[in-house]
């Protein structure tokens, strides 16, 4: 179930939101002046998320090495390797920076 809650009410029931999202039978959307701001979901919740947008990084990154692939046939393969190496590390420098 999902419900909505505005963050002043949220500070006076902190306790029963956590306690009813911990024990997975709610969500809460927590609005500050009528706009949402964030999402209150459980770890099992948020571990899945964490795993979708993990593996949609991954088919991205999977995307750009075979477009680098065949943009660059006639290059020679080492150059080519290195190349998609230096896109690697500079994707897994993006993830990590926005991890932070």
């Amino acid at each position: 179930m999902l419900k909505t809650i505005s963050s002043s009410d949220l500070r006076a029931q902190i306790k029963r939101v956590l306690n009813e999202v911990g024990y997975g039978q709610t969500e809460y959307v927590v609005e500050k002046f009528g706009e949402p701001i964030v999402a209150i979901i459980s770890v099992q919740d948020f571990q899945m998320l964490q795993a979708i947008k993990q593996q949609q990084a991954t088919t991205s990154l999977q995307e750009v090495i075979t477009h680098i692939r065949r943009r660059n046939e006639s290059l020679d393969p080492v150059e080519l390797n290195e190349l998609i190496a230096e896109a690697r590390a500079d994707f897994y420098h993006s993830q990590s920076n926005q991890a932070s």
